[in-house]
């Protein structure tokens, strides 16, 4: 019997690693997954200083681009990146009239050009999650939102670095 499902667990994983599927997030983070042509990024951050632009930085440069802040050059690919915009809203209501479940939006607009030439057209990304407010606990709320919000960061960057690669096959 453990000669089966040795033999079974083998077979899943050759079919696995045939169809490309990889973990979430591994291929963004191992080496240049950057075409030559957004290896060299004029980057320009409404927040230079805020989270959101020290994490995407680092990713950028985690994925193999060069990062020539406050450089003017026309042959370089131009990111600009908005600030994070937070909208929070309540999804539903518990039986004493108060919100029980919020809905936290991250949004940011993105738009890289070289050139003078649109490679990817203003567009917004955003990442969505919900959650439940326990009203007997408000300081583990808050600490629950800035968690979800972190990791919410981090999916927005990695939604950016893909979007990134997209327009790689036209340029």
């Amino acid at each position: 019997m453990d000669a089966l499902r040795f033999s079974l667990l083998i077979a899943i994983s050759f079919v696995l690693a045939a169809c490309g599927y990889s973990l979430r997030g591994t291929d963004l983070q191992n080496g240049s997954v950057l075409q030559d042509s957004l290896q060299n990024l004029q980057l320009e951050l409404q927040n230079p200083n805020s989270e959101f632009a020290r994490l995407l930085r680092r990713s950028l440069q985690g994925a193999g681009a060069n990062l020539l802040e406050g450089e003017s050059a026309s042959t370089h690919t131009r990111l600009a990146v908005s600030d994070i915009r937070v909208e929070n809203r309540a999804v539903s209501v518990n039986p004493a009239a108060r919100a029980a479940q919020y809905e936290l939006t991250l949004s940011v607009d993105i738009m890289a050009t070289r050139s003078n030439i649109e490679l990817i057209p203003q567009q917004t990304l955003s990442v969505e999650r919900s959650y439940f407010e326990d009203i007997e606990n408000i300081a583990g709320n808050q600490e629950e939102v800035e968690i979800i919000t972190d990791e919410m960061r981090r999916e927005l960057i990695n939604l950016l670095l893909r979007r990134l690669q997209a327009p790689a096959d036209s340029v």
